[in-house]
């Protein structure tokens, strides 16, 4: 988990939407800012209905972003197909959408 200070708030989340880069890999969406300063991992319910496979994704994700150098904003979003994928392989296309 990033300290709170590091967070994205949910009010920049359209600036960063609507001036970000994106770029998608199997399992993950990766919108990239120079605009707002901050991090996000969104889950909805679509992706995955029960709390704890949604935390469980969300974990792993902010768990990769640590072994990486990141953007000033950055929201990712996993794919259903997260759920059921390995923490290295989550690792390797964070690095690849990174770089």
């Amino acid at each position: 988990m990033f300290p709170r200070h590091k967070r994205l708030p949910r009010a920049q989340f359209p600036t960063v939407l609507k001036s970000g880069q994106r770029f998608s890999s199997p399992h993950l969406t990766v919108v990239v800012s120079q605009e707002a300063r901050g991090y996000a991992v969104v889950i909805p319910k679509k992706v995955a209905r029960l709390a704890v496979t949604r935390h469980r994704m969300k974990r792993r994700v902010l768990a990769a972003l640590h072994a990486v150098p990141l953007p000033p904003a950055l929201l990712i979003f996993p794919k259903a197909s997260a759920s059921s994928v390995s923490y290295k392989d989550i690792q390797t296309e964070i690095k690849t959408l990174l770089s």
